[in-house]
């Protein structure tokens, strides 16, 4: 074992000793455990009630936790009130809302009531609220420090990572023996303990600061989806990653399920290996990103992307599917930490939140038609259709990525950024 290697793992024991790092991450290892199941429950689920493939690319773009239209609105407003009044706050706002999902969920499996599931799926959406403020949190947490930013937040992804191994392959065998209501009471439960340690152990960062000038108490959703002109394609590129895995990837498993005869215990499969990958890449993104900085990771994971997009339009059987879940998984380790670290190392300190909630806005308004778009592709054009489209997608994000993405700051002698 190397001195880095020992560095990583020495950092990541002494963060957990931090209170909010280890409330945050432990609150992610149990979500997790849903968010996996949810995963497989929430494209194939809206079936049983009779949903087609473009319909449910409807609900997944009103109730996609981020990049739903629900999301794209409620976040800028969320980080705004993180930054004026507290972080805590927007949390546990957010667990309160995903348990009232769950709930929804709950009463559509009971009913059968399609009105049911379009409210559950937009309260889904609306819960991603406290994202923002959790990000800012993290970061706060540690002093805003690069290195330990970088750790904390794959830290944190990591453990969100561990159930899913198993719940996605779980989730598929619970639908098909007892159907998804003990699904959905599962996730309900389980977040009821998130918030309960939110509750309990967050400690709130965000302090009293002197207004920048322009910055308002007021929160603008016209300022929210305002971005100086040397920002736009550096959020452009987020964006657009977000559009072109938007087109397909919140419909693959039904459409797989509708095009190939896939059971629910197959879809399970899938989305477990997806995890496995996450799992075993965590480790070496981690390296990759303290080593090649966040530009290059992301880049290095939008290609990925491009690979798993042709490699989906070929696919017409369970094991060609289980070995792009790999390359999915890889794809994902590699962006979702470094995504966080880049944006917190650019965040004006006292709008750390706000900026987290208007870039996941801008995101959402460029990505929330791309599930609907993917969903009539496939009625109209067939499977291959609305896989080609986001391969096109992948391939300009990597371009914009090259052009626009920032590289990190250097470290200021008083330990932020500059």
């Amino acid at each position: 074992m190397t001195e880095r290697d020992r560095g990583i793992f020495s950092l990541s024991r002494s963060l957990l000793l931090n209170r909010n790092v280890r409330a945050i991450a432990v609150t992610g290892l149990i979500s997790g455990v849903y968010i996996g199941m949810l995963n497989v429950a929430l494209q194939l689920f809206p079936g049983t009630l009779g949903f087609g493939v473009a319909a449910l690319g409807v609900l997944q773009a009103l109730g996609n936790r981020f990049s739903g239209a629900a999301a794209t609105f409620v976040q800028p407003l969320a980080g705004h009130h993180s930054d004026l009044h507290s972080r805590k706050q927007s949390i546990l706002l957010g667990s309160v809302t995903t348990i009232a999902s769950m709930v929804c969920f709950m009463g559509a499996a009971l009913s059968r009531d399609g009105y049911l599931v379009l409210l559950a799926f937009v309260l889904y959406g609306v819960s991603v609220l406290g994202s923002p403020a959790s990000q800012a949190m993290v970061a706060e947490s540690v002093n805003l420090d690069p290195h330990q930013m970088d750790v904390a937040y794959s830290l944190v992804f990591f453990l969100g990572t561990v159930p899913g191994v198993v719940s996605p392959y779980l989730a598929g065998a619970m639908a098909e023996t007892y159907g998804y209501l003990l699904i959905f009471t599962v996730a309900a439960l389980l977040e009821s303990v998130d918030l309960y340690i939110y509750w309990t152990r967050l400690s709130e960062t965000k302090h009293v600061l002197a207004a920048e000038p322009g910055q308002g108490s007021r929160f603008s959703m016209r300022e929210a989806f305002t971005f100086p002109r040397s920002s736009w394609g550096y959020y452009g590129a987020l964006a657009m990653d977000a559009f072109a895995f938007g087109i397909s990837s919140n419909i693959i498993y039904a459409m797989a399920e509708d095009q190939f005869h896939f059971t629910a215990s197959d879809v399970g499969l899938l989305v477990a290996v997806w995890y496995l990958a996450m799992l075993a890449s965590q480790y070496p993104a981690t390296r990759v990103l303290i080593k090649i900085g966040p530009k290059r990771t992301l880049m290095a994971s939008e290609a990925l992307g491009t690979v798993l997009m042709a490699g989906w339009a070929l696919s017409n059987s369970l094991p060609e599917f289980v070995a792009f879940s790999v390359v999915f998984g890889v794809s994902v380790t590699t962006w979702v930490p470094g995504v966080s670290s880049l944006l917190m190392t650019h965040a004006p300190p006292k709008t750390r939140g706000g900026v987290g909630g208007k870039v996941a806005a801008f995101r959402g308004l460029v990505a929330f038609p791309a599930p609907i778009i993917g969903g009539f592709l496939y009625q109209y054009l067939g499977y291959e259709a609305p896989i080609i489209a986001s391969l096109v997608g992948t391939v300009v994000c990597v371009a914009l990525m090259f052009k626009y993405l920032p590289e990190r700051p250097t470290a200021s002698a008083e330990g932020g950024t500059k």
